[in-house]
């Protein structure tokens, strides 16, 4: 038996001792994965299962006794609140990622193992007691040798291993879960597992979540209402990362920021600021926004800390976003629901009408209202129930995006509760419509693609040709012809001879503008682009107006 599948039974055998020892007995015998389990359930033992207790809270305890992995998986699920109802959801939250620390002696032996120097070689101070410790690792404040103050994260000795090995468990167990409980279907037990092992092993590797501090500076830089820690890249490896040191007050300490009379109000707003700032400008967020992350400076600046989870929100999901708020807003719901359809979230077989008056209900109630009257968490999971209605699927990144609204929501109204969080956040999304859309660069960027995929295309008509007539030659091909409306066949082809015609002429002017611009240096120009080229692009557009409009004359006769 090979070392790893020993392991896995090991881990497998005292997951089922506590599932039955929490009173979980029908599940292990459902998942057959105790053959004797009505032998051991008559022990003295198993009779003392905590039964008392609702499944969401035997579950949440079941996970925090099987430890880091498991601790994680449920903050995962914590997330999921299209799969899991409300209560286990509330339940789930619950799960802190505080875990008793591990001895100096190991953080001497992983730092020196990584930084491959003794720590008094690379330090000139280093706290033995950590100031935070979690799941995977755990934090050291140190000086280094040029007096520089740091935070120094240590991955936990072994937590590799213990994190494959459980995620093998899983595995196991989701497809077990799959194949034999009917009813676990529905919260898609594999999926949540796939997702999470995607989280943990990004995670796992300190220089990901470097490379992710490096990408948040680079954000805000030149922002002075938000600060990032930079990164020590010569003090880093897999298994340390070392962080600048900044201090702050955790922004759910309101009477601490109160008592260095900084203005609440505006950190809230540059709170939110920065939050849709992340989504909307750069479509990458900080997912992991619990109150221990997210600090106030003395100078009122926002401070953002421990960067391992990210989420990634691609254009196509900021368009549905941002075109979903500014409708919203604006409260244009018929155009809210078009947008589901369009982006294939709902099928063409729902009911727009039905699905509007859905959203208005769950609009309408909140618009204009402050964070002390509204209820974002509350709002989210309306939308969500919508959702399972008209069998919408959510996708992973909008869900953490919505687990983080509802921490900035909560963190918002205990910070300053008269704050209107689509107020501050309005300037900002139409401020990106407004660039997406209408933005000369977007629309010469958008132009120049579509026209480098129409040089692709006409690259690849001569060796279609070719083939069609090697094929014609071989006699090969053959060729079904019937007959109709044959006495307009040479009108028809004129008309389509003319429209070619018309196309290359546009392409050519469209592809000439581009060269024009892309060539220009000096010389007069109109929002970054010269005079000749909006004259290429807008010539192109008229001629593209005119045959579109002959096309639709000809389509209604």
């Amino acid at each position: 038996m090979q070392p790893k599948t020993y392991t896995n039974i090991r881990r497998l055998h005292r997951i089922v001792v506590i599932l039955i020892r929490y009173g979980f007995g029908g599940l292990v015998r459902e998942l057959r994965l105790f053959p004797f389990l009505a032998v051991l359930e008559r022990l003295f033992f198993f009779k003392k299962a905590k039964k008392a207790l609702s499944i969401p809270e035997r579950i949440r305890m079941v996970l925090e006794e099987l430890g880091p992995t498991f601790i994680k998986l449920g903050q995962v699920a914590s997330t999921r609140a299209d799969l899991l109802p409300p209560d286990w959801i509330e339940e789930l939250k619950k799960l802190q990622d505080a875990v008793p620390s591990f001895s100096f002696e190991k953080v001497r032996e992983v730092v020196e193992h990584g930084l491959k120097a003794p720590l008094s070689e690379k330090f000139k101070t280093f706290e033995e007691i950590p100031c935070a410790s979690a799941s995977i690792a755990q934090v050291h404040y140190a000086v280094l040798m040029d007096g520089q103050e740091a935070a120094v994260k240590v991955k936990r000795p072994g937590i590799d291993k213990i994190i494959e090995s459980d995620i093998s468990v899983m595995h196991t167990i989701a497809d077990l879960l799959d194949r034999y409980v009917p009813q676990a279907k529905r919260y898609r037990p594999m999926e949540v597992v796939e997702e999470f092992a995607r989280i943990i092993h990004r995670e796992q590797d300190f220089t990901v979540e470097g490379a992710n501090v490096n990408r948040f500076c680079k954000m805000f830089e030149g922002d002075t209402t938000v600060k990032v820690p930079k990164v020590f890249w010569d003090y880093t490896t897999s298994e340390v990362l070392t962080l600048e040191r900044i201090y702050g007050t955790p922004l759910d300490e309101t009477e601490k920021i109160k008592a260095k009379g900084l203005d609440i109000k505006k950190i809230a707003e540059n709170g939110i600021r920065a939050f849709f700032k992340q989504v909307f400008e750069f479509g990458y967020f900080h997912a992991d926004l619990h109150p221990g992350n997210i600090f106030a400076g003395d100078d009122g600046t926002i401070i953002y800390l421990d960067f391992g989870i990210v989420g990634r929100i691609d254009e196509n999901l900021r368009k549905y976003l941002a075109s979903l708020l500014f409708h919203l807003i604006r409260q244009d719901y018929h155009n809210m629901a078009l947008i589901h359809r369009e982006m294939g979230l709902i099928s063409k077989d729902v009911d727009i009408g039905e699905f509007e008056e859905a959203l208005r209900d769950i609009a309408e109630p909140v618009l204009g209202r402050t964070l002390e009257q509204i209820n974002v968490s509350d709002l989210i999971m309306r939308l969500i129930r919508t959702a399972r209605r008209f069998q919408m699927r959510l996708q992973p990144n909008l869900l953490l995006l919505q687990k983080s609204m509802v921490i900035i929501e909560g963190v918002g109204r205990q910070l300053y509760p008269d704050i209107d969080m689509w107020e501050v956040a309005k300037p900002l999304i139409y401020r990106w419509m407004i660039k997406e859309k209408a933005s000369p660069g977007r629309i010469y960027t958008r132009g120049k693609k579509r026209v480098d995929n129409f040089i692709e295309m006409a690259a690849d008509v001569p060796y279609q040709v070719h083939s069609i007539l090697s094929k014609a030659l071989s006699e090969e091909l053959k060729i079904g012809f019937v007959h109709y409306r044959l006495e307009t066949l040479s009108d028809e082809i004129n008309i389509l001879g003319q429209r070619f015609a018309m196309g290359m002429i546009i392409a050519a002017l469209i592809i000439g503008s581009s060269f024009i611009a892309m060539t220009y240096k000096d010389g007069t120009a109109f929002w970054g682009l010269p005079a000749l080229s909006w004259i290429g692009f807008i010539t192109a557009g008229i001629l593209g107006l005119r045959m579109g409009s002959s096309v639709l004359k000809k389509d209604k006769k």
